[in-house]
């Protein structure tokens, strides 16, 4: 199971990204965090959290994902339920990568079950908002 979170500063259009990979594979869960430049709305910045958690687990080898966000929007596109002009781009990014797994599902979590996610993106957005000015 994975869990993605992003955090967005409107003024520095900066995204903090955050994910939690975790599951009866794993020992222990493995965490991961990035920042992006020029993202243009919280939609973008949760669809790049997405991206961004699908490539480090091609990387991890993990072969089976089922990933967790807390944008019913994003979701619904991602399964092709819904469309949204701004993210076309980037869901085609994410179920192209999806579809190296040997399995790989998409679902809506609630906001307050996604609280480590949560904290590893405003961190990240937190520490890389001092170094853009």
């Amino acid at each position: 199971m994975t869990e993605t979170e992003a955090a967005w500063s409107k003024e520095k259009l900066l995204a903090g990204l955050g994910w939690i990979f975790s599951g009866s594979a794993l020992r222990t869960p493995i965490t991961g965090s990035a920042v992006e430049a020029s993202v243009k709305s919280p939609l973008v910045a949760e669809a790049v959290a997405i991206r961004a958690a699908l490539c480090m687990a091609t990387n991890l080898e993990i072969t089976s994902i089922e990933v967790l966000s807390d944008n019913q929007t994003l979701v619904r596109a991602i399964s092709g339920i819904t469309q949204a002009k701004e993210i076309i781009g980037i869901v085609k990014d994410i179920r192209s990568i999806a579809s190296e797994f040997a399995s790989s599902s998409f679902s809506f979590i609630p906001r307050s079950q996604n609280t480590t996610a949560d904290s590893l993106a405003k961190e990240a957005l937190r520490f890389s908002s001092s170094n853009y000015v």
